[in-house]
């Protein structure tokens, strides 16, 4: 790194921070890093750029809200995998204001999930269908009593689509149930085990049915449960 441009030393504050953390993302395109690769240490980082420690730490603190750029205490700093916290966090701290946003963020995901499920059916294996057998399965027993069965919802609707092969796809639709949990959307409206386990159980007959259209219509009318909750969420939100 010797060899690489110094950071102007005339530079100060936001205009310096900018400087230090363009030249960290250049860094780690210019060098092919991936996530889970190792940064050069802060004294080297300070030393290459011809800037202070603060100066790094500060740039450093910026790229971990990012979520560019990860620090392991006592090991050094590395490259984090590819994720969507900042847009995580902008929602969920977004929807604490803004309780449209989580209306707008159901409809997002509607929309997505309708544009490929059909695609998933096409593609899914026996392997697949299998898993959501045994995702059913337990839900029937915990629905009997009454029992939550939100991470159950979440495997089905992740193994329905991991036919399609696409990590992005997969870590999207998780931005979705970790803004729900964070919101708490099941305190406005009680859980109701048995009914989303009927409208599960009826996607999933349409699935092995081999029948993407009617799996889709289904996926899309058991949205109609979940836009009842966030309806109640957004009249509450309201009122105080």
């Amino acid at each position: 790194m010797t060899n690489e441009p110094r950071v102007k030393t005339l530079l100060r504050g936001p205009a310096l921070n900018e400087a230090v953390r363009t030249y960290i993302k250049q860094y780690i395109l210019d060098h092919g890093l991936s996530g889970g690769d190792a940064l050069p240490p802060e004294t080297q980082l300070a030393q290459d750029l011809g800037v202070s420690r603060s100066s790094i730490r500060e740039a450093i603190k910026a790229l971990q809200s990012l979520g560019i750029v990860e620090v392991r205490h006592g090991n050094g700093l590395f490259v984090r995998e590819y994720n969507f916290d900042p847009i995580l966090e902008t929602l969920s701290y977004g929807m604490r204001f803004d309780s449209t946003a989580l209306v707008e963020l159901v409809q997002i995901r509607i929309w997505l999930e309708a544009a490929v499920v059909e695609e998933a059916v096409r593609r899914i294996n026996p392997h697949d269908v299998a898993q959501l057998e045994l995702i059913m399965q337990e839900w029937a027993e915990r629905a009997a009593q009454d029992l939550s069965c939100a991470d159950l919802d979440r495997q089905f609707h992740g193994t329905l689509y991991a036919s399609l092969e696409n990590q992005t796809l997969v870590k999207l639709l998780e931005v979705f149930w970790i803004a729900f949990d964070r919101f708490d959307v099941d305190s406005f409206h009680p859980p109701q085990p048995l009914v989303t386990f009927e409208q599960h159980r009826a996607i999933l007959d349409a699935i092995k049915a081999g029948d993407p259209g009617l799996t889709r219509q289904r996926l899309i009318q058991h949205f109609d449960h979940l836009q009842e909750k966030v309806r109640l969420v957004t009249e509450f939100a309201e009122v105080v």
